[in-house]
């Protein structure tokens, strides 16, 4: 990645864990494709309810050469925090798979038929 990762948490406080984790989520990413350019992860509190606990918005905002992917997840039931973040990078992880197929595809058009 070009330029190291950035992590804002909004409404809530800051979690090393949940930093680390993100972290590994990136590492993944650049596996996928190793020119990405930026990586801007936002953990937003949404809503705090008193039998099930705080609820979290995870959006990934992930620049690439020419394009920009954007996920958003909230969260499902009373889904813990770091599975939303994990549902959020794989969901990120494939649209940049399927951007990277369809880049390839595109640089190697299909020859025409001359008969």
């Amino acid at each position: 990645m070009q330029t190291p990762l950035q992590v804002t948490f909004r409404s809530t406080t800051q979690s090393d864990a949940l930093a680390a984790q993100l972290g590994r989520g990136t590492e993944h990413l650049d596996r996928i494709f190793d020119r990405i350019i930026s990586c801007h992860v936002v953990v937003e509190l949404v809503g705090h309810h008193h039998r099930h606990g705080d609820r979290y918005r995870v959006s990934i905002n992930l620049g690439l050469p020419g394009q920009e992917l954007l996920v958003t997840h909230e969260p499902r039931g009373e889904e813990p925090l770091h599975a939303t973040a994990d549902r959020a990078f794989d969901d990120v992880g494939r649209q940049l798979d399927d951007w990277v197929r369809r880049r390839r595809g595109s640089r190697h058009p299909k020859a025409r038929d001359s008969t």
